[in-house]
């Protein structure tokens, strides 16, 4: 008897503490004709192997760990032709770096060194690029364009479409520039 109860008081407990978290008077954006695009963002990422205690009995080698390298960016905003374009100037140093986990015997000049040769070779074509938009609006690459958050070739102009949740919508044009 004792079981059923503490089992009865768990889910009534549970009823309050998994109901909706959300607030309540929030604007309703479900008919918003929002749809803009306001910052782009660009990084890329690679792999890499970094041994965790080297040189001791609990060597671990870590193998594939991820390098991402957030560039700098000069971001102009400007109108042509109808349409808005982002055209982005990206630079980096060392300090563009992001290693997170574990400290190995790969250090962070270690990794901006791999990343300048690798950067070298592939140039625009494997970027990861994230934007922000209105809330409760879509972006849709068009003509080509690379699906965003995914790594994609910029080396030329990208059009996307920012959709309203109204079903309205505006065509932005990214234009990346290779500043190093």
């Amino acid at each position: 008897m004792k079981a059923i109860f503490n089992r009865l008081l768990v889910a009534l407990f549970s009823v309050f503490l998994f109901s909706s978290c959300l607030y309540h008077n929030l604007e309703e954006l479900e008919n918003s004709s929002d749809k803009d695009m306001t910052n782009v963002n660009y990084s890329y990422r690679f792999l890499y192997n970094d041994t965790i205690k080297k040189g001791t009995v609990n060597e671990e080698i870590q193998k594939d760990r991820v390098c991402e390298v957030i560039f700098n960016k000069s971001l102009e905003k400007t109108e042509q032709g109808g349409l808005t374009h982002f055209k982005a100037t990206l630079t980096h140093n060392v300090n563009c770096v992001q290693k997170g986990g574990p400290s190995g015997s790969v250090t962070k000049q270690m990794l901006y060194d791999m990343f300048t040769k690798k950067i070298t070779q592939d140039g625009l074509s494997s970027l990861w690029v994230y934007v922000s938009i209105s809330d409760a609006a879509t972006v849709t690459p068009l003509d080509g364009a690379p699906k965003l958050g995914t790594p994609g070739d910029f080396s030329a102009n990208r059009t996307y479409r920012v959709t309203a949740a109204d079903g309205s919508y505006s065509d932005y044009v990214l234009e990346t520039i290779k500043g190093f």
